[in-house]
């Protein structure tokens, strides 16, 4: 935490928030998405996951509604890890960063998805604990068929 203020952390475009820090990264709130920019029309907290040292290594989003959609097919997270930082476990510390504000907004349970071919992703979900339920193909009138997005593996992640 050498460079990370104890009690406020700066990050540009924001306001000084706290950040939620853990052992090697911390979450800083970039910005909040509103219904308009949110996946499937839900608004969400988009945090930039950060070394002690101020380096942005990557996002993470939780969404703060649950639809159908998000349950079966987007999940109610998202994150991804900048390539020279991968492989190192960042993925699931910040996911368990993300359980805080998950429980202080009501949830005791977050659905989790990505592609078959996501192999990290895969292994960040085993590393959490989450539970995997079934593979399921997304529907083409959807956002996700629109990115490119075919199939998913749905977990479930219980705290």
């Amino acid at each position: 935490m050498a460079n990370l203020p104890s009690h406020h952390y700066t990050y540009p475009g924001t306001q000084t928030m706290d950040p939620i820090v853990g052992d090697e990264v911390a979450l800083v709130l970039n910005r909040v998405l509103n219904s308009r920019e949110g996946l499937d029309g839900v608004p969400a907290l988009l945090y930039d996951i950060v070394l002690h040292d101020g380096s942005r290594i990557g996002q993470i989003d939780f969404r703060l509604k649950t639809t159908p959609s998000l349950i079966k097919y987007g999940g109610q997270i998202g994150y991804g890890i900048n390539k020279p930082y991968r492989g190192r476990g960042f993925a699931a510390q910040a996911c368990e960063l993300i359980k805080v504000v998950a429980k202080e907004k009501g949830f005791d349970a977050l659905w989790i998805t990505c592609n078959p071919d996501n192999i990290a992703s895969i292994k960040t979900l085993d590393k959490i604990g989450a539970q995997f339920v079934e593979q399921v193909l997304v529907p083409k009138d959807t956002e996700l068929w629109h990115r490119g997005d075919r199939e998913k593996l749905r977990y479930l992640w219980r705290f």
